[in-house]
């Protein structure tokens, strides 16, 4: 029998575009919304909760069926976040171009493209020309890209070694050594790679995928040490909300590297290891119908996530161009975040009618062979 989803992970995925769309529209309580648990944000959640059900999933499936099933499973689904990407990147990109003389904050967040457009079309199918907010799913498409590498060599040699070199990657972009290899290959073309830096977000899809996988052998936690491991994990979470909503650093402290959302600063990669290592080992268990709303979204992250893009970049340039009161502004918020709901509303009830529409195919007799005597005996 096939387990059901787990409509805790569906909620997570939701509670975070909710907390992106928020962060994305300019209204007053975006700053609320940003990095609100400690030294982390939505981002981080998104990506690591894809790599553990990668794990999770695809590594089921390389256990039943072998590495080839699984790889064309995982390229499949690498396939169709690729060109969900291009069909909502091109399309806006080339609108944005149109309109950009007239709206000025259309210009400012596409100014690296309208530099050089024909060049930055050309390197965009490539994934190698990522304007601001089009750089999660290009990373979330390479990432996924190689799991089944990593998952084939985990399975073979164990997650030690991977675990090993993902961490020197990390260290790698904490200290800049990456930039200094590839210096800046913008002089020669308009690549623009995005603001997530591959070398340290590899780090935390690296350590996503090893519990999903890991997760399907064994408990993730050890019962014994579910208790001080709960009693570390919360005192950190708790430093970490105390630093977000009541201390303040000068601005010109070094501490911010420290919490770099960019480069996965240690702060801020600390602060995220303790809320999961918290979640892991309390694993809370909430009414189900608390979570229906945020859970809808998380099922169908793919959809609401792209639809989500255009839809923020449209509500940007109203609240700048029409200079919008707070009120308006907050307005404009609310019905983004409705706009996203009412569309994964749809993408739900088209997810059931072929849902039924298949079932009617199976148990529709065929024409040639009269129904059999137990598909007739079913109530």
């Amino acid at each position: 029998m096939t387990k059901s989803r787990d409509v805790r992970l569906d909620a997570l995925r939701g509670l975070f575009l909710i907390i992106m769309a928020g962060v994305h529209v300019p209204i007053p309580l975006s700053h609320v919304l940003q990095d609100p648990f400690g030294c982390n944000g939505a981002a981080e959640g998104f990506i690591f909760l894809s790599a553990c059900l990668a794990g999770r999933v695809y590594g089921k499936t390389f256990q039943e069926a072998g590495w080839t099933a699984m790889s064309r499973k995982i390229l499949k689904r690498a396939r169709l976040i690729y060109f969900a990407h291009v069909v909502v990147l091109i399309p806006a990109t080339l609108i944005i171009w149109a309109l950009a003389s007239k709206a000025p904050p259309l210009a400012n967040h596409f100014s690296d493209f309208l530099v050089h457009p024909f060049g930055s079309l050309a390197l965009m199918p490539l994934l190698m020309h990522q304007p601001p907010l089009f750089d999660i799913l290009p990373l979330y498409v390479i990432f996924l890209a190689a799991t089944p590498l990593l998952l084939a060599f985990g399975h073979r040699y164990g997650w030690g070694i991977l675990l090993a070199l993902s961490a020197i990657g990390w260290l790698v972009a904490q200290f800049g050594w990456d930039a200094r290899v590839m210096g800046d290959p913008a002089r020669l073309l308009p690549f623009r790679w995005g603001a997530f830096n591959f070398m340290a977000w590899q780090c935390l899809w690296m350590c996503g995928v090893i519990i999903g996988e890991k997760s399907l052998r064994e408990h993730i936690m050890n019962a014994r040490r579910r208790l001080p491991i709960a009693i570390v994990a919360l005192t950190l979470v708790l430093a970490g909300l105390y630093w977000r909503w009541r201390f303040q650093a000068p601005a010109d402290s070094n501490i911010y590297l420290w919490m770099d959302k960019w480069t996965l600063g240690p702060l801020r990669l600390l602060s995220f290891g303790s809320w999961t290592a918290l979640l892991i080992s309390w694993n809370p268990h909430p009414p189900a119908r608390f979570l229906a709303p945020t859970a809808l979204l998380g099922r169908h992250s793919l959809g609401v996530f792209s639809f989500h893009l255009p839809l923020v970049i449209a509500a940007t340039t109203a609240i700048q161009m029409l200079a919008l009161s707070n009120t308006w502004q907050i307005a404009v918020g609310i019905l983004v975040i409705a706009l996203l709901f009412s569309w994964a509303g749809i993408l739900e009830c088209r997810k059931q009618r072929r849902t039924n529409e298949g079932l009617q195919k199976l148990l529709k007799p065929s024409p040639q062979q009269p129904m059999s005597k137990s598909l007739v005996e079913i109530p």
